[in-house]
């Protein structure tokens, strides 16, 4: 393993000139909790290669890359814990069974490494919002658990970034395209990208915002993710002898940046009864455990009412199973309750084959944790 690792940290290196401070931090005789920002898709593997040299870690990973050809190998030899992938479902067994490995392997003394934010930059700026993930882990971790921020800087605008295309390139080609370019620059000659990797011990700060509400919890994270606040875009030629990035330009709107999410349209939903429409208020109420007065049709689920991956499922999950002539729209087209109606009376725009329903409760997915 540490030879297959330090290769892959060999190849890393011919592109990324990697900088981490304060490695000091990682000595420690109990589990450590990781939570890096995820700037890219390539920073996991910067990060695990890199650490690998300090401690062993176990990286939380979705099964959307988990279960890819040759990918479920290479994850499976650094100790990969698989999660859903919430954009096709999140079954309320496998969130129980996931939580519980988590929280077992800390109590095993292992090193697990978990992104706060669940998806790679939308932008240059840490969005976590109303992610529950690490919130959740924090109440149920054990108490001699050692948290470390890490905030790794100068990646957005890497081709491995939403900056690069609105990731519109399969993960494959992108490999291939960096093993192209490694060999186009006859190995040693590749431009490099600064990367820096700070770390920071938090767990008394951690111990404490676990006690107090998400979104006290989650903006404490952000200010730290974002404390140098905005990381300007940085493209970096792929080749020594020409420049390919001097026209390259930020895509004009990335999916699920806050800038999309706030771009919504509007429905009419004159002929939409008024049943359906407080059925889905009275469940995101129950779900959000929020005051129903304070859910418009027009709320966005995201930035609004503080919706999480699980909370979409569980809110797509219901009208599915409530509505007789529900559609199932893409989860990402779910932005705000308009989209909810109109997804309950088969109206959606964009559609998918829908699958079997397993949702079998009405919990919510802070009551499922809460159970754990």
């Amino acid at each position: 393993m540490k030879i297959i690792l330090a290769i892959f940290r060999f190849f890393l290196w011919l592109r990324y000139k990697v900088e981490i401070k304060w490695t000091e931090i990682l000595k420690h005789d109990w589990p450590i909790l990781l939570l890096p920002n995820h700037v890219a898709l390539v920073d996991p593997q910067i990060l695990i290669a890199f650490l690998y040299k300090y401690l062993k870690v176990s990286p939380v990973a979705s099964e959307k890359f988990y279960n890819k050809p040759i990918l479920k190998q290479l994850m499976n030899s650094v100790w990969t814990v698989p999660i859903w992938d919430f954009e096709v479902w999140a079954d309320p067994e496998k969130v129980r069974e996931v939580f519980w490995n988590i929280v077992n392997w800390l109590k095993e003394w292992k090193n697990i490494l978990i992104y706060p934010s669940w998806q790679i930059y939308r932008q240059w700026f840490e969005s976590i919002i109303g992610k529950q993930s690490v919130y959740n882990i924090a109440k149920l971790m054990p108490e001699n658990t050692k948290v470390i921020w890490i905030r790794d800087t100068w990646l957005w605008g890497s081709m491995w970034s939403m900056a690069w295309d609105n990731w519109k390139t399969w993960f494959w080609i992108l490999a291939l395209k960096s093993l192209f370019y490694i060999f186009v620059n006859f190995i040693f000659f590749v431009p490099k990208r600064n990367v820096t990797l700070e770390l920071e011990d938090i767990t008394d700060q951690i111990n404490l915002y676990k006690n107090m509400s998400l979104w006290e919890f989650n903006k404490y994270l952000e200010s730290f993710y974002n404390k140098n606040w905005e990381e300007k875009i940085t493209y970096i030629k792929h080749y020594f002898f020409y420049n390919d990035v001097k026209s390259k330009k930020e895509p004009e709107l990335i999916t699920w940046s806050l800038k999309e999410l706030n771009n919504i349209k509007s429905h009419d939903l004159s002929k939409i009864d008024e049943e359906v429409k407080n059925k889905i208020i009275e469940k995101i109420s129950d779900i959000k455990e929020i005051d129903k007065n304070n859910i418009k049709e027009n709320s966005k689920l995201i930035v609004d009412l503080y919706f999480d991956s699980l909370d979409l499922s569980e809110i797509k999950s219901y009208v599915q199973t409530n509505f007789e002539w529900a559609s199932n729209p893409p989860i990402n087209d779910l932005k705000t309750v308009w989209d909810l109606f109109i997804m309950a009376v088969w109206q959606s725009d964009n559609v998918e084959e829908l699958k079997e329903c397993n949702w079998q409760n009405n919990e919510s997915s802070w009551d499922l944790v809460e159970r754990i």
